[in-house]
């Protein structure tokens, strides 16, 4: 089965909650933005997670335009099936309302020249081509409404289709080299935030438990004969299950002094160890089987897009 979503590093929204730069070099720093001033991290962090808001964007209406694209290609190989296209909804894609200055096409001043270059070329590079996604649709749209299928026998519906798939990989190759540069960058840039930041232990723990659990995602996605990565699927997964012991052991934030936090941080753990527990079954599985399946894979996104999401809100 063709796919068009692609699992690629999901970015963080970053704190942005400023606090002077007083600490010493860390020695995780990636980039010289660990050492930048205060105004230009926060310009970094707030373009961070313009970029993130529009990626988002992005994917919600790309998930929902698969999910159109295997109805079509399965009805399109049906064409007596009358209930084929029944119930097609256009999917939706939604401006970014956002109150900042700062656009994804227009990156920072305090970035330096390279990385401005390399995000706006980028950016635009893939809007350019999710347009083109959305107009070839549009014309896949009206020929499914038209039924001119019945004209060639879905031969244009099909290359239609085949079409948005290709293009769904160029825009994900894209997305992928942007977000993790982003990360890299906006990663250093939150250090410096955060070196004074009074919740800056939770932070980091759940910043560690979220790349490692993409590190094991992406170990299961490129390696479908589970049984040449069980050894190492197996330890990896212990230092997960390891790192959420560990973290549940820790004393929730104070409520009175950061209301909300706590629960947050709870939410965080929860969806973990949800995580955990997919994860455990789909091994056991995987052990017999001695493969992974897509749905596999897709449960594990979706399981780490909830731990995202609770990330989020913990440090919004």
């Amino acid at each position: 089965m063709k796919t068009l979503f692609k699992l690629t590093a999901l970015a963080l929204v970053l704190s942005v909650t400023a606090c002077k730069n007083g600490g010493k070099k860390d020695s995780n720093d990636k980039t010289s933005y660990a050492e930048a001033d205060e105004k230009d991290v926060n310009a970094i962090i707030e373009y961070n997670n313009v970029v993130v808001s529009f990626t988002d964007k992005n994917n919600s209406y790309l998930k929902s335009l698969e999910s159109n694209l295997e109805r079509i290609e399965k009805g399109l190989q049906k064409p007596n099936d009358r209930f084929a296209f029944l119930g097609l909804m256009t999917p939706f894609s939604m401006s970014t309302i956002s109150n900042s200055k700062i656009k994804p096409d227009t990156p920072p001043n305090a970035l330096n020249s390279n990385d401005q270059k390399f995000f706006k070329e980028n950016v635009v590079a893939m809007t350019k081509v999710l347009d083109g996604i959305k107009a070839t649709y549009k014309s896949l749209d009206e020929y499914i409404k038209a039924e001119d299928w019945k004209d060639d026998k879905g031969v244009k519906g099909k290359a239609l289709v085949d079409s948005i798939y290709s293009m769904g990989k160029k825009y994900y190759t894209y997305d992928e080299v942007v977000l993790a540069k982003l990360n890299i960058i906006g990663d250093d840039a939150e250090r410096v935030i955060l070196k004074t930041h009074p919740l800056k232990e939770y932070i980091f723990a759940l910043k560690d438990d979220r790349n490692k659990v993409a590190e094991f995602t992406k170990l299961l996605a490129d390696n479908k004969n589970y049984k040449a990565i069980e050894a190492k699927a197996k330890t990896a997964y212990q230092a997960l299950e390891d790192q959420y012991n560990k973290q549940v052991a820790m004393a929730a934030p104070d409520a009175a002094k950061f209301p909300g936090k706590d629960g947050y941080f709870r939410n965080f753990n929860e969806r973990l160890n949800d995580y955990l527990i997919a994860a455990r079954k789909m091994m056991r599985d995987a052990s017999a089987s001695g493969k992974l399946t897509e749905y596999n894979i897709e449960e594990l996104v979706r399981k780490q897009d909830s731990m995202r999401s609770a990330y989020n809100n913990f440090v919004d």
